[in-house]
Order: structure tokens, then sequence, then C-alpha cells
């Protein structure tokens, strides 16, 4: 049975939220603000977060960097604001999806599943090492290195970068890479791409950043060395 919590200010959404996945057999715990959340995060494991951005005192975002700081444990945040802007700093701080209120119960229960079944397939299930230049991508203990430093790399930005790096030299679509580690719900979401794509650009540093090469309009390569 896989927990779940569910942060959230607003009673009734915290109680609409909590029923629908208790009734599909989901085990529920609900925090009506952000230290309440890190004070129940810090005594339990859980698979999956469900966060409202603007909650009182602690805010969402800083409860996501929080716990992404410590944990891969996958964050869906919830948010009445629509600005791009605040998706960006939402995705960029470590959540993992972004669906805007007021959302179909049907729609949330889509991305639960989808996003506890990309925390589950999106580590690849090869052994052994892939090694570019400086960067080494250990596909067991899925964990990439720029020389010996660890990149510290989510689960999905591994499953992305490892992607990329067990097909070099190829042209890998948008749609391509969005199936491959989110999830056929996300073809359209090329903005994902691009934020995490930084990210793991950012974490590989200034010497290993430029195997990563966009192709506009098309999608991504890993080159096997600089270009």
């Amino acid at each position: 049975m896989e927990h779940i919590l569910a942060v959230d200010d607003d009673p009734q959404i915290q109680k609409l939220i909590r029923e629908n996945l208790q009734v599909r057999g989901y085990a529920v715990q609900v925090a009506p603000d952000g230290e309440k959340a890190l004070d129940i995060f810090k005594a339990q494991e859980f698979d999956l977060i469900l966060l409202d951005l603007i909650l009182p005192g602690i805010s969402g975002i800083d409860v996501c960097l929080w716990i992404r700081q410590r944990s891969d444990v996958p964050i869906i945040v919830l948010s009445a604001r629509e600005d791009e802007e605040l998706k960006v700093k939402a995705l960029d701080s470590g959540a993992d999806d972004y669906v805007t209120k007021p959302f179909s119960q049907a729609d949330l229960m889509a991305r639960v599943r989808a996003v506890l079944r990309r925390s589950k397939t999106a580590v690849p299930a090869q052994d052994g090492e892939i090694h570019i230049k400086d960067l080494t991508i250990n596909l067991k203990a899925h964990r990439a290195f720029a020389g010996s430093s660890d990149l510290h790399l989510t689960r999905t930005e591994f499953a992305l970068l490892a992607e990329l790096a067990q097909n070099q030299e190829a042209v890998l679509t948008h749609d391509v890479l969005l199936a491959r580690v989110w999830g056929p719900e996300y073809r359209d979401s090329n903005h994902y791409l691009h934020i995490y794509l930084g990210r793991i650009r950012k974490k590989m540093g200034s010497g290993l950043e430029n195997l990563l090469e966009t192709v506009p309009g098309v999608g991504y390569i890993l080159h096997s060395a600089n270009q």
C-alpha cells in the first residue's frame, strides 16, 4: 500500500483528496501547513507528497526545497495560480508535477498513478557503467558522477540522463523522452524537459554541460565528446 502525504490548508480540499485516495486503496495523512507537513515527513516515509504552494507559515516552495534536499520522494504541486513563472519555480525546486486548481478528481488520480508508476520504473534496470569523458553514469547504483563528484541527481533527473546516455549521438525527440521518462500522459509537456535538462546541465558543470545538445524544435542529444 502506497503512503501519501497531502498538504493543503483548505479543509474541504483535504477531505476531498483524502477520501478519493483512500477509496482507491492509498494510505493518506494530511497536514494543514508546511510546518506540520515537515514534522510528519520527518517521522514517517511516504511514497508521494501532494503539496499546495500557498500555505500559512512555511511556503510550499520552501517545503519542496527542504524535502528535495533530503529525499527523492515524488512531489505533485497543487496550485490555484497558473502563471508560467511559478510553475517553473516549483519544478525547479524539485517538484515532479504541477496541477492547477480547480482540478478534476479524475485528472488528479491519473497524475498520482503516473507519478507513482514513474517512481518505480524511472530508473533503468540495466547494470554496469557508462563513461563519457569525465561523466560516469552507474546504472546499477542509480548515481552519476562528474569526475569523483556525485551529481546528486533526483530519480527523474537520473532516468532522463540515463535514457540519453544509453542512446548516445542519437537525437531523442521530445515525445520519446517524455513518454519514456514521465509516461504517455506527458507528451505535450515539453517545458518539463527544458527545466529538468537545465538542472542536469547545471549539476554537470561547465566542463561537461556541452555534452548535452538541444536540437531546437526536435529534442535532445547526448554526445560522446564535447562538440
